[in-house]
């Protein structure tokens, strides 16, 4: 006796079922359809080997009909996990049907064969038919897993097609010496080289092609990582390139503004060197009382702390930051920004109309991004008076029930219906220096911080409205 087939499917139904279970577990975190269909194929393909192995010892059904539905299940059920990673499943009714249908051909055929004499061709005859399915089955589940390997160009796919395809070829070469008599097809009839070959070839099968299916799943794994490491490593570098260009864009306007901050920044200095001068000659020639230089002095640090604010908040506007979330008291934000365009907009006789709450609006959020926020706005509200004989611009800011609105109210000539469709698209602009950039960080900033920031025109002119949660609401929604 070379080789005792019975023990060889015990043997492969142990094999099936502690390879299939080591598989689900070491690819359980993936836990996907394909996994579930492979890994319950290799259960049924287990089952089928077990009643093989206990033919004869177990009722007819359990050793002949059971099994051969079993065999037909583990193959769909393989299939449709190859078909699943090709994003291509079988509809489920096609191997509901192919299972009914072999099922009725091979029991018709069995039951034919033992009303039988027991002898010839038609006593195997359902025998031959099990090898005709199997094979046919193992020639799909091969066709695809190829299929599988010259899509997705993964090896892995490949060393399936070939163990399935073994597995096509073993069980056609039995259908084929069966039907010419040459032994008997039926997998418990030989103990020679004919159960040697099948057995040796279903435990190559069994093996190959579950190592190949653990690389397919862990060569998907190590590809999804390396997707979502690339998609991170964009994201930080898109993040990176639009801090540095709000970044730039802030420089700019602060370029832009140079003259008038020169201006403004002229006006404490001057102020601070001329009380001091007043005071040193009072004091060299003994005609100051106390009280009047303290009073001048007073002046002094008041005008100090005026400059001291002003360089401040260009220092902050210039210097890169990332992105931080603290209490901001938009009264105060507002303040600082008009003392920074007040210059610019008295050079072209602009009134600034500032109605702000005397206490603490605060909303939550990055001081120098909404800082930034005001400014661009403040600043495309100043140019906007330009070509206007009024020139006026309203700031009002005032709390709600659902946050903070800001409206500022230029009394300019208003924007044209393409002006507001695509007013804060990146590079989009009306002004012939401008980069089309400051409206679209600001809507940015809008957003990062929870908030919309809206145009619209009105009787007097364009209107810009800001609207931001207080900071009581935000907190809870970061």
């Amino acid at each position: 006796m070379i080789f005792h087939a019975r023990t060889g499917f015990l043997f492969a139904s142990i094999l099936s079922l502690v390879i299939g279970l080591a598989l689900w577990a070491a690819l359980w975190s993936q836990r996907n359809a394909a996994l579930h269909h492979w890994c319950g194929g290799s259960l049924a393909a287990a089952a089928a080997s077990l009643l093989i192995a206990l033919r004869g010892l177990v009722p007819e059904v359990l050793g002949f009909t059971v099994p051969i539905a079993l065999a037909v299940l583990m193959l769909s059920l393989k299939l449709q996990a190859i078909r699943l990673e090709l994003n291509a499943p079988e509809p489920v009714h096609r191997p509901a049907l192919l299972l009914l249908a072999a099922l009725t051909v091979y029991e018709l055929l069995r039951q034919g064969g033992d009303d039988g004499v027991g002898h010839g061709l038609g006593h195997y005859a359902h025998s031959l038919f099990a090898l005709l399915v199997l094979s046919l089955m193992n020639a799909r589940i091969a066709w695809w897993a190829s299929r599988l390997g010259r899509r997705r160009g993964q090896r892995s796919a490949y060393w399936i097609a070939w163990a399935f395809g073994l597995m096509a070829a073993a069980y056609g070469f039995r259908l084929v010496n069966g039907t010419l008599g040459g032994f008997d097809p039926n997998p418990l009839g030989q103990q020679g080289y004919d159960a040697l070959l099948l057995g040796l070839t279903s435990f190559v099968g069994i093996i190959v092609s579950n190592i190949a299916w653990l690389s397919l799943a862990l060569e998907r794994l190590i590809r999804a990582q390396v997707v979502a490491a690339a998609t991170q490593a964009r994201a930080e570098e898109n993040r990176i390139l639009s801090e540095q260009i709000v970044q730039l864009e802030r420089q700019r306007s602060l370029g832009l503004l140079s003259a008038s901050l020169a201006h403004e920044l002229n006006q404490p200095l001057t102020a601070i060197l001329t009380n001091a001068q007043v005071v040193r000659r009072g004091l060299g020639s003994k005609r100051i009382e106390l009280t009047q230089a303290l009073e001048l002095l007073d002046k002094v640090v008041y005008n100090t702390q005026r400059a001291a604010r002003i360089l401040e908040h260009i220092r902050g506007l210039i210097r890169p930051s990332q992105m931080r979330r603290q209490p901001v008291d938009l009264v105060a934000v507002i303040q600082e920004v008009v003392e920074l365009v007040a210059a610019q907009a008295r050079a072209q006789a602009c009134r600034l109309d500032c109605s702000l709450p005397q206490r603490p609006v605060r909303v939550a959020g990055d001081p120098i991004q909404i800082s930034q926020l005001v400014l661009n706005v403040l600043r495309n509200a100043i140019e906007a008076t330009a070509l206007s004989a009024k020139r006026e611009i309203a700031v009002r800011l005032w709390e709600e029930d659902d946050g903070a609105r800001l409206q500022v109210q230029d009394s300019g000539p208003g924007l044209s219906a393409e002006a507001l469709q695509k007013a804060g698209e990146p590079f989009y602009t009306t002004k012939a220096q401008g980069l089309g950039l400051g409206l679209s960080i600001s809507r940015t900033i809008a957003r990062h911080h929870h908030g919309e920031l809206t145009l619209s025109n009105t009787a007097g002119g364009a209107l810009c409205e800001l609207k931001l949660p207080l900071q009581s609401i935000t907190s809870q929604t970061t």
